[in-house]
């Protein structure tokens, strides 16, 4: 009798640890579900290649359509919309060759009537959807975080840096620039943003001339967070180009294409080059091996 009680028991303890691991993996898995959200991602452009291996510009325009929550942002206090506006936004390229920055500078507005409490923090997100030809460094851009000129960047799609234009894929750059929180002062409805991104020419096809590499305006975005008792609550708004003035946001990079008559003469100069190089290191190791016995000899 004492031993059906105790399997009794040690079968209700196992029906209880069961339901405790179930319940517990239903709670874990609606905790990631929130968590991996496009919009909770750290990085706007994460989430589409986690489902994408290259940047198509439809399908990336309609991930920014149906995937990113945006505009239905929390109200900041009294039912009072944070609201930005776009109202300007200009780019250009910077320098000479097939090393040269783009350069980007918006400016925005905010449409808050009143606002008793302001975001802890802001930032801007520029995306720069690179077209064929041109590439970013992840590694130039870490640095450039560590030294404070970007809040955070990264790079996805190909990163491959040694690949000609004709066997790579498409890149997409992200940005992050921290705002502050004068964005909301009343003393200062406007800000002005600017932002210099380094990027490099891939090697183009043999052709004659130049090959035109075009660039898109980027996707812009402001994040906010806004500090409550319980945790802070971010939210994400797409910045709308539409209504802002437009100025050079198309910038044209002409990059030189190798010449095909040039590629005999190419071919044996390096071949040459490559022959009397190795020539002079045998040389080089020679003299350092025998002057190395003769030094022996004269110590013994």
């Amino acid at each position: 009798m004492e031993l059906h009680h105790l399997l009794a028991r040690c079968l209700a303890m196992v029906i209880t640890v069961i339901l405790i691991a179930k319940n517990s993996s239903c709670l874990n898995a609606a905790v990631l579900s929130e968590v991996h959200a496009p919009y909770a991602d750290n990085y706007v452009a994460k989430s589409y290649f986690n489902k994408h291996e290259n940047l198509v510009d439809s399908k990336f325009e309609d991930f920014i359509a149906h995937d990113i929550l945006y505009g239905a942002c929390v109200s900041l206090q009294g039912n009072v919309e944070f609201s930005p506006i776009l109202s300007a936004l200009h780019g250009k390229l910077i320098g000479e060759g097939s090393h040269r920055r783009l350069s980007s500078t918006l400016r925005l507005k905010m449409s808050s009537e009143t606002i008793s409490r302001h975001p802890k923090s802001c930032e801007v997100i520029i995306v720069e959807r690179l077209p064929s030809g041109v590439f970013a460094d992840p590694f130039e851009l870490q640095h450039l975080v560590q030294r404070g000129v970007f809040r955070d960047a990264a790079v996805f799609g190909d990163t491959n840096l040694e690949l000609p234009s004709f066997l790579s894929n498409r890149s997409l750059v992200e940005v992050h620039l921290e705002v502050g929180t004068n964005l909301t002062s009343q003393q200062k409805d406007e800000l002005e943003i600017h932002m210099e991104l380094p990027l490099h020419a891939r090697y183009q096809p043999l052709g004659h001339g130049f090959s035109r590499v075009e660039f898109a305006s980027p996707d812009l975005f402001l994040r906010c967070n806004v500090e409550r008792k319980e945790d802070d609550t971010g939210c994400l708004f797409l910045l709308d180009k539409q209504n802002a003035e437009s100025i050079d946001t198309h910038p044209v990079w002409e990059v030189p294409c190798g010449n095909r008559e040039h590629t005999e003469v190419v071919s044996a100069f390096t071949f040459i080059s490559a022959v009397v190089s190795a020539l002079l290191i045998i040389v080089a190791s020679i003299k350092y091996s025998d002057n190395a016995s003769i030094n022996v000899l004269k110590q013994s």
